[in-house]
């Protein structure tokens, strides 16, 4: 006789090769892999809450990629608006007449999220 789980949100983790429930993953998890992302969301997450006082919702700011590519190095150009324009070293390199008057910062090589995770409340 086949018994469906109470519990749908069993998943085999990516690190440790094991089932685990997703609001354990939320609240040990170091690194938030894709499946936790893909399957975490923060109604979730305040339904557990909800259900279990002694967690409570953080946000986490994660890294969306791990290394940026080196081949092309992206700029922003700021116009005297304040509005960004994201263009590469060749097209500076090729037009600088069109960028004499205007403020140029490179590009940042990283992209963050935030991923919102489980702590528990320590008793005092």
């Amino acid at each position: 006789m086949n018994v469906k789980r109470e519990n749908q949100h069993l998943i085999i983790c990516p690190d440790t090769k094991q089932f685990t429930d997703l609001v354990v993953c939320a609240a040990n998890c170091g690194h938030k892999c894709s499946k936790y992302r893909s399957f975490i969301t923060y109604e979730m997450l305040l339904d557990y809450v909800e259900k279990h006082p002694e967690y409570m919702i953080i946000g986490e700011i994660m890294p969306t990629q791990k290394t940026s590519p080196k081949d092309v190095n992206k700029y922003w150009i700021v116009s005297k608006d304040n509005t960004l324009q994201e263009v590469s070293e060749d097209e500076i390199m090729k037009n600088p007449q069109n960028y004499l008057d205007k403020q140029i910062w490179q590009k940042p090589p990283y992209r963050f999220e935030i991923i919102v995770t489980l702590r528990r409340i320590k008793a005092d």
